[in-house]
């Protein structure tokens, strides 16, 4: 098979770093890069996770919510931020939210 030529932009830092760990791994960037390539055909996907960083904690995301719902005049009960967090943890948030709101409606 025909061999091409793939230019990538990165930061000079990055590759002097990831060029010595995998020199200590006995390979190189060009050989990694192949390897990514070729799990990328093979699974048809990016082969590991891909997200974005975890930039607030449980209590920060809460605060936000209520500082949010306080600006449009709107309280939030200890029971409210109980509910949410109750919710933000459910495996099967569609199911959560039928029963809640079956509960408003039943009172």
């Amino acid at each position: 098979m025909a061999k091409t030529f793939l230019q990538v932009r990165t930061e000079e830092r990055d590759k002097e770093q990831a060029s010595v760990i995998l020199e200590e791994l006995g390979t190189n960037l060009s050989s990694v890069v192949n390897m990514l390539l070729k799990q990328i055909i093979m699974t048809k996907s990016i082969p590991f996770e891909v997200k974005m960083p975890q930039a607030y904690t449980e209590q920060e995301k809460m605060a936000e919510v209520q500082a949010s719902m306080e600006m449009e005049h709107l309280t939030l009960t200890e029971e409210d931020l109980k509910l949410l967090g109750q919710y933000r943890k459910a495996a099967d948030k569609d199911k959560f939210r039928e029963k809640i709101l079956a509960e408003y409606t039943e009172a």
